[in-house]
């Protein structure tokens, strides 16, 4: 299973038409065109090809996904989803690359370090677990302030009739005996 790849460096692969159901442990890249039922843990990068299938949690420190993954992702690093690539499940990364037509359903959590947000996320179970019912407490209720508007009589038309427009110094440029019509839609 163990092959030479690009200057002397070892990978592993599960070539098409080839199947494991069970557990995969591995300290170098694996590249998948087979299919796997059952978890992958890898201490390397994981390259799943347009025809590979994985239905099971992988985890590792980069992915490149170009096939289907139905399960939970951890990466350390990046994870690249290709555009033949369908990931059904949730992920946590700290770089996520999605290319066009690549299809996720699921949910993403990204941080630093992927492992620091796993951990997170079992010390948050372990608080909510212990944590008893908090009191609610309101606020008290601030009373509107009212303001009283002076009521102001309308002009009548006879008033309009003499309207001045003046500029700043106060002479007076026009003046108007027909009230201006404005109409607004």
């Amino acid at each position: 299973m163990a092959s030479t790849h690009q200057a002397g460096a070892l990978y592993n692969s599960l070539t098409a038409g080839s199947k494991i159901i069970g557990t995969v442990v591995t300290d170098s890249d694996f590249r998948i065109d087979g299919i796997i039922e059952g978890d992958i843990q890898c201490k390397g990068r994981v390259v799943l090809g347009d025809h590979g299938i994985i239905k099971g949690d992988l985890t590792c420190q980069n992915a490149d996904i170009m096939g289907t993954i139905n399960g939970s992702l951890h990466v350390e690093n990046t994870l690249s989803l290709r555009a033949s690539g369908s990931i059904t499940g949730d992920v946590k990364t700290k770089v996520l690359v999605i290319e066009p037509k690549a299809q996720f359903n699921g949910s993403c959590s990204m941080a630093q370090e992927a492992q620091q947000t796993e951990n997170n996320d079992k010390k948050e179970k372990k608080a909510s677990d212990k944590k008893q019912e908090t009191p609610k407490v309101e606020a008290p209720k601030a009373e509107t302030p009212k303001v009283e508007v002076p009521k102001v009589e309308p002009k009548t038309l006879a008033e309009k009739k003499r309207e001045e427009i003046k500029i700043e110094n106060d002479d007076v440029i026009a003046v108007f005996d027909e009230p201006e019509i404005i109409v607004e839609a």
